[in-house]
């Protein structure tokens, strides 16, 4: 069989496809097309490079596409790491601009640059970076988020302790470099259910042991938005588990045209059909009903949440007790300033429906499913009101 290869300024590194999974999907694997050369560059020039140095303890993927000199801050914030043994993989996904010089420019030979053609979506050109690791654990950075100097070491301190997948806390910031929010509690408690049901984490935040996202199917290349969520979904189906942190090691810098926050919502739940859009909405906001619809969320969450840890399923971190969360959880799902279904919707038709963000038309099926029997209350109420309005 024909093996990929990378190049490394005329120095060839072959990685056999025999390798893979049998069970990789086609849409996600190979990382690149047949006959196309990802070019792994070292140094601020060919003349720089040196032999192939042993595996890193960490190999870093992080895609790029035109970031020019915005993914110095990016990539100084690795360099900063208080662990060393670490390699960065920067993939430029066919950046026309001068990323390319900007990565070429760092002395430092764990920064490395691999040039692959224009995927226009970041699982390619993760797939890649993942085909030219070597180190026994991967982290992903995004080319506009930065890490603490401590993410690393708090990785490798998780990995050497048997972890398998990783998540820490985070801190969001804006374009003006002013912190918005810190990672709740809550979004550092997992279950499998909890990862289908929110859009659990960023890339930036998680490491895992090499060859856990190649086991299943690696990145999805379809133009979803959801790619994270996708490939953590996968790997929770294949019997992976998170072991959440709180130790707060990235920054997250919002952006208003992230595909996250501007994707097309294609999937829905239909609750019903009503004659009077107009009225069943302000109906909705009246406060008698949004401290009905509350009422059933809290009832419903606070039972799934009580039984998940009374089995011993939920995953949060060590210093955390099963009390906290609870009772986190009862705040949250009893706090009054939070609008209930304010996302609830009516097409033209009158079909009233929730729209469902999700990384997949499967996925959006078993939340479906999840919903009707963990949301029916919250349903209910919803369409006895579309019933009364439509007499």
């Amino acid at each position: 069989m024909t093996a990929n290869r990378l190049t490394l300024h005329g120095r060839v590194h072959g990685y056999s496809a025999e390798a893979r999974p049998s069970h990789y999907p086609g849409p996600i694997w190979p990382p690149h097309r047949a006959g196309i050369d990802a070019h792994l560059s070292v140094g601020r020039n060919p003349s720089d490079v040196c032999e192939v140095s042993l595996p890193a303890t960490i190999d870093i993927v992080c895609p790029a596409f035109n970031r020019s000199v915005a993914i110095k801050n990016t990539i100084d914030s690795v360099v900063a790491q208080n662990m060393t043994d670490w390699r960065l993989l920067v993939v430029s996904d066919g950046s026309t601009d001068d990323t390319d010089e900007v990565v070429l420019s760092y002395a430092d030979s764990r920064v490395r640059l691999i040039r692959t053609e224009r995927h226009g979506h970041p699982g390619g050109p993760r797939n890649i970076g993942l085909a030219a690791a070597a180190a026994p654990y991967i982290a992903y950075l995004d080319s506009d988020d930065r890490w603490l100097p401590d993410h690393l070491a708090v990785l490798r301190r998780e990995f050497h302790r048997g972890a398998r997948l990783v998540v820490t806390a985070s801190i969001g910031m804006n374009g003006q470099d002013e912190e918005q929010y810190r990672s709740d509690l809550l979004n550092h408690v997992w279950h499998p259910d909890l990862q289908l049901l929110w859009a659990l984490y960023e890339p930036s935040r998680v490491g895992h042991v090499r060859g856990l996202a190649e086991a299943a199917g690696g990145w999805t290349t379809e133009h979803t938005g959801m790619e994270d969520w996708d490939l953590w979904l996968r790997m929770a189906d294949q019997g992976e588990r998170f072991t959440t942190v709180s130790d707060r090691t990235v920054l997250m810098y919002l952006s208003d045209s992230s595909r996250r926050k501007t994707m097309d919502v294609r999937h829905r739940i239909k609750l019903g059909r009503t004659t009077k859009p107009e009225a069943l909405l302000a109906r909705v906001r009246t406060p008698e009903i949004q401290h009905e619809l509350r009422a059933a969320f809290a009832k419903q969450m606070l039972r799934f949440y009580e039984s998940k840890a009374q089995a011993g399923e939920l995953v949060f971190p060590a210093e955390v007790s099963a009390g906290a969360v609870l009772a986190r959880v009862t705040e949250f799902v009893r706090e009054p300033a939070t609008p209930m279904y304010r996302e609830l919707s009516i097409d033209p038709d009158g079909t009233v429906y929730l729209p469902l963000q999700v990384s997949s038309a499967s996925h959006a099926a078993r939340l479906q499913t999840f919903l009707r029997v963990h949301d029916s209350g919250r349903h209910r109420i919803v369409r006895r009101l579309i019933d009364g309005g439509n007499r």
